[in-house]
């Protein structure tokens, strides 16, 4: 009723126009108001697949959790300036730490003498069974004896006043036993500190860590960050009158990838949309020349606000990685307004039965492109589910835009010549077989060349590093290792005494099991609950008051004979006797090991449960050890990147194979179902098969991995190169039009305009985007044109043979 009335005769063409303009107003309204409601993401959370049973995807968030992940860490390296120079000038630059940039994370209590003092405070929860021959033997008479004569010949040499305070609380040497509890941090890199600071083993390079309150996704706040640092930096070099030649001073931070990756971005876009912009005014020039064709160009923001609207119906939580590459893949919404002008341009003087020509073609192509896109829904990776989404109500949005506004939008276009031949010229049957052949040859070696290349699931990959950020991750590697290359045994529970007993029970298997692996936990100083009150009891029943008494007799009979102090050591066996709390995750972090726990206890929220990482080698051997059956055991969790890369390419592979696979079987069968006719369906899909494997082959012999954003621009591909094939051989079932070729080779060249210029971008995702459009839409349209009919002339040859 609506249609109708829109399309009367008593009005005028003008009040129709408006009528059509108010209702994209409309229509682009009710697109925006579910967008109201979205939240929207701009990590890369939305491209992992969620894996079996959710695998995948708990381990990409349990990396998040990796020691120091979320830190800022600054290191300042020279070899030409003293140990106490660098210590100055960090005292400066620390000094100049404000919020929200940088808030200095002080380590100050991590000392060999707080250390000492916090694991002899703590050693009645740490006394463990093994432990009791090893307190007899050092309380022993003969043990105490060379003990002290140890500690008189350190107190008389040149470290006396460096260790007078740890032999007097430690007279005994209880240390060695307890400061084995902490003996896999020597897997750590070696490091020295000098009050707050941290010096590498040769002080060459002072490391600073620190926390910021700008989000590492905040690409303005990052700039403003990095722009602090950089002031700072220079005013803490000018203050002790030195240079960037002689003190290098580096930052490490989530910050740093995410503003050199929106900065290449914007600088892509700019050239970019130069560029495009360009081509597109060129084209227009060329091919248009009309007023009338500019109503074409809104195609894509039609569809853009369709495929917006949709997806904000269906996903609360958009990720805007989506919205950007689903922008870029909507290129083929602008092909259906350009067969329509250019139909409308045959038939100027009739431009219903214009539309009549054209609407099965542009319908078939529409469904194609629809089918293309929308076995993307079958992905395991929330964004390419978003994106299928987002893609078919585009299109759906681009095809009714074409045949019910381009018609009344363009009220003038040039008219076209009809004495252009409806097809080419019959050239001889030899000439036609050899295309053929050269068909086949370039079909059958391109997929086997294709088969060769790999798929690249390395997430940094993905974005863009500078050579400025390698240089900055080589010197934090050379000065500090990298802790990114262990893995993580997490040991996880709903309240602390659950993770601890899960943890407790992860180091007696790795002390039975894997002995000479270089694991870090934590368990040794952080028993359980249940395990601290075992190792109370047993600590009290073993110093009892006739045991204090008798180490108190010995220790004054034998310090005598060296002339020690009366009663020195009194105070520090009476504190043996002293009542103690159990130790915690919130008290372990304000002590001396609070970088301990701040390493291998990621802080969580109240509702999230507690998380203790034990660091393990990524080795073969660890994560073939930690099997699926053992992880169930132990109630742990291993995450280990190595692991990590192999589970998302395998899932990836399969996931990608899946929706590609089943997007080319649908538009197989749709080509099927549409022609009802073996010959022209498979001429059809052709060009849509040439571009594809081009894409494939092309980037294999150019040694360049296939990634996600190489696979999730084949539907456009294939939707384009289906909609080429359907055009051309629609050619057969009813009469021609002569624009067809031309709209065909028009909408082919605004893709490559539009999107094809992607390649020249920097960043590797919108490279891969580009890459994957410029090749397989250049050669699905040089299909179309050079091969295609030929293939097409050579059927209609020989039938005309035949009846002669």
């Amino acid at each position: 009723m609506i249609l109708s009335i829109f399309t009367s005769k008593n009005y005028s063409k003008k009040h129709t126009q408006i009528r059509y303009v108010l209702f994209l107003i409309l229509f682009v309204i009710l697109c925006v108001l579910p967008l109201r409601s979205v939240s929207f993401r701009e990590d890369i959370s939305a491209m992992i697949p969620a894996g079996t049973d959710g695998r995948i995807k708990e381990d990409f968030t349990l990396l998040q959790k990796a020691p120091l992940s979320g830190s800022v860490l600054i290191t300042l390296q020279s070899k030409k300036v003293t140990p106490e120079q660098l210590i100055n000038v960090a005292k400066s630059l620390s000094s100049r730490f404000k919020p929200p940039y940088f808030i200095l994370q002080d380590y100050s209590k991590t000392t060999p003498q707080s250390i000492i003092d916090y694991l002899l405070t703590q050693a009645p929860n740490l006394t463990t069974e093994a432990d009791l021959k090893n307190l007899e033997e050092l309380t022993s008479p003969n043990t105490v004896a060379a003990t002290l004569k140890i500690n008189k010949h350190q107190l008389i040499s040149p470290i006396g006043i460096g260790v007078k305070k740890i032999i007097v609380s430690d007279p005994l040497n209880l240390r060695s036993l307890y400061l084995k509890k902490i003996a896999s941090l020597r897997f750590l890199p070696h490091f020295n500190t000098k009050g707050q600071h941290i010096l590498n083993n040769d002080q060459t390079a002072l490391l600073l860590i620190a926390k910021s309150q700008i989000p590492m996704t905040d690409s303005n706040g990052g700039e403003k960050l990095l722009s602090n640092f950089k002031q700072i930096s220079h005013s803490a070099l000018a203050e002790n009158n030195l240079k960037s030649s002689d003190i290098s001073i580096s930052l490490l931070s989530g910050h740093i990838y995410t503003v050199a990756n929106a900065s290449i971005i914007k600088n892509d876009l700019t050239t970019i949309s130069i560029v495009s912009a360009v081509a597109l005014i060129i084209l227009f020039l060329f091919s248009f020349r009309h007023v009338g064709a500019l109503a074409i160009f809104l195609a894509p923001g039609i569809a853009i606000m369709a495929g917006l609207g949709s997806t904000a119906i269906f996903f609360p939580n958009m990720s805007t990685i989506v919205i950007g590459f689903g922008s870029i893949l909507m290129g083929v919404s602008i092909d259906f307004a350009i067969h329509t002008y250019f139909a409308l341009a045959d038939r100027h003087d009739d431009p219903k039965q214009a539309v009549r020509n054209i609407k099965f073609p542009i319908l078939y192509g529409a469904a194609t492109s629809c089918v293309a896109f929308g076995a993307l829904y079958i992905s395991g990776i929330p964004g390419i589910k978003q994106l299928a989404v987002f893609s078919v109500a585009g299109i759906i949005a681009a095809c009714s835009y074409a045949l019910l506004f381009i018609p009344n939008f363009c009220c003038s276009s040039p008219s076209i010549s009809q004495n252009t031949p409806p097809r080419l010229e019959s050239k001889k049957r030899g000439s036609k077989k050899i295309t053929l052949i050269i068909s086949a040859i370039l079909i059958i070696s391109g997929s086997i060349i294709a088969l060769s290349n790999c798929f690249d699931t390395e997430l940094k990959h993905l974005g863009y590093i500078s050579e400025n950020i390698h240089n900055t991750e080589k010197i934090f590697t050379d000065s500090w290792g990298d802790l990114r290359g262990h893995s993580l045994l997490f040991a996880s529970g709903s309240t602390q005494q659950e993770a601890l007993q899960k943890n407790t029970k992860v180091w007696a298997d790795i002390t039975k099991n894997l002995q000479n692996e270089k694991a870090i936990n934590i368990s040794q100083v952080l028993p359980d609950y249940q395990a601290q009150q075992e190792n109370f009891s047993r600590w009290r029943k073993f110093w009892n008051n006739n045991k204090i008494n008798e180490t108190k007799a010995i220790l004054q009979k034998e310090g005598a004979k060296l002339h020690f102090a009366p009663k020195i050591f009194d105070s520090s066996i009476k504190k043996l006797s002293n009542p103690i709390v159990p130790e915690s995750i919130q008290s372990m972090r304000s002590s001396s090991l609070g970088f301990l726990a701040e390493m291998l206890i990621p802080k969580t929220s109240y509702q999230e449960h507690v998380n203790i990482i034990t660091l393990l080698p990524d080795t073969e051997r660890i994560i073939k050890y930690y099997t699926p059956q053992k992880e169930k055991l132990l109630g742990v969790r291993l995450v280990a990147q190595s692991k990590f890369k192999q589970a998302l390419e395998f899932e990836m592979e399969k996931d990608i194979l899946r929706f590609i696979g089943l997007s080319g079987v649908l538009v197989i069968i749709l080509i099927l179902l549409l022609f009802k006719n073996i010959r022209r369906a498979t001429l059809a899909i052709f060009p849509a098969i040439f571009g594809v494997i081009s894409t494939f082959s092309l980037l294999s012999i150019l040694n360049i991995p296939l990634n996600i954003f190489h696979i999730i621009a084949l539907p456009l591909v294939i939707g384009l190169g289906a909609d080429y094939g359907i055009f051309m051989v629609f050619q057969e079932v009813k009469e021609t039009t002569p624009s067809t070729l031309k709209a065909v080779r028009i909408s082919g060249l605004t893709t490559l305009a539009g999107f094809g210029v992607l390649v020249l971008a920097k960043h590797p995702s919108l490279n891969s985007l580009g890459a994957t459009v410029a090749i397989g839409i250049s050669s699905a349209l040089l299909c179309a044109i050079f091969i295609l009919p030929r293939l097409l002339n050579l059927h209609y040859t020989s039938n005309q043979s035949k009846e002669t």
